[in-house]
């Protein structure tokens, strides 16, 4: 990534960090003004590399209602294929309503749009994406947390045509310790193999779809959040002709405002 883009990427987020500071000087009744800014050694999305393997800067800003709504929006560097030394931008609404399931056993029903809009690709990249994630807490478990979600897109990345991706999160606590574990599965369904391959830039013999993984531990560092994770889908070097596809294990360093 270039000195341009990564200054670029930088203002971005200081802006985030001076907005949630102002928020505590110019207040509006209701609104939570939230944000993050982080640093990973690989951004994958979907269990593809979208940095051609190389480190990412991150950041994210986000204002919430109490009545549920939201709207946010999320940065990161980008680099490889069409993407490269480029930045992506996801610019996302939504609305959040918690459901009482049983006495012991609660979840959160979210519900909202995305648009994903790249920078530098020099290509017609951006999409829109809608989503629903329902997460499940149980009184009994505090801690434990799962997510389970579904999106769809009429023409994903790329100009690909229709896409629906299927997913399922977990993260719990590690008892007695200051460390925690993250699980991550899903599934994505293309209209077809060269959907997928205009997508992806994989082989039209890889298919229509793919499933996507995440497994890791996190932890505290210097009052950072940090994670650590294998990252991996079932494509492989063959599939993709790169090493985008290829799993690997990520460090992400983050801190939340």
């Amino acid at each position: 990534m270039n000195a341009f883009k990564l200054t670029a990427l930088t203002l971005v987020m200081a802006a985030s960090a001076t907005a949630a500071q102002a928020a505590d000087i110019l207040t509006i009744p209701d609104v939570t003004v939230s944000g993050s800014v982080a640093a990973t050694t690989d951004y994958m999305f979907r269990g593809v590399s979208q940095t051609g393997s190389d480190p990412a800067i991150q950041g994210s800003l986000m204002a919430s209602h109490t009545s549920g709504l939201y709207a946010g929006v999320w940065a990161s560097s980008v680099a490889g294929g069409v993407n490269k030394d480029g930045s992506e931008m996801d610019f996302s609404v939504g609305y959040t309503m918690p459901l009482a399931l049983t006495p012991t056993l609660s979840s959160t029903l979210d519900v909202g749009y995305t648009r994903y809009a790249y920078a530098g690709s020099g290509a017609d990249v951006d999409f829109n994406e809608f989503y629903a994630k329902n997460s499940f807490a149980n009184s009994l478990m505090t801690d434990d947390s799962l997510t389970l979600g579904v999106a769809y897109s009429n023409d994903y990345f790329n100009e690909s045509d229709q896409y629906f991706y299927v997913s399922g999160d977990y993260s719990a606590p590690i008892t007695g310790t200051n460390f925690g574990m993250v699980a991550h599965v899903g599934y994505n369904k293309f209209d077809d193999n060269f959907a997928m391959s205009k997508a992806l830039g994989t082989n039209p013999n890889a298919g229509d779809d793919y499933i996507d993984y995440k497994v890791g531990a996190t932890f505290g560092v210097q009052g950072l959040g940090a994670e650590l994770a294998y990252v991996g889908s079932d494509l492989d070097n063959s599939d993709c002709g790169t090493e985008s596809c290829e799993g690997r294990v990520v460090l992400s360093l983050s801190k939340s405002f």
